[in-house]
């Protein structure tokens, strides 16, 4: 069984957005379990896991607000102005 070409063209598109996404997505629990013991208020205070881990995630929410959506309208964009009739010259 193929796979049909839109489908392909599709994934080529979403590939590259989709990893960032998915780490932040796994690494959300993963912080919150964290937050719940070394995070504000807690005995022990906060440790340099809990503030690499609150900084990588910082950084990955601007990178699927922002880069992951500007990149997704730029692929779009490209696709479209080939497919005019003219267009890619």
């Amino acid at each position: 069984m193929r796979i049909p070409a839109w489908l392909l063209e599709v994934w080529r598109l979403v590939r590259i957005p989709l990893i960032p996404v998915v780490v932040y997505l796994v690494l959300c629990p993963v912080m919150a379990l964290m937050s719940a013991r070394h995070g504000f208020g807690s005995p022990d205070g906060m440790g340099l896991g809990y503030l690499a881990l609150a900084a990588i995630l910082t950084a990955l929410r601007v990178i699927v607000l922002v880069v992951v959506p500007a990149y997704l309208v730029y692929r779009l964009v490209v696709a479209a102005v080939t497919r005019l009739p003219g267009g890619g010259r």
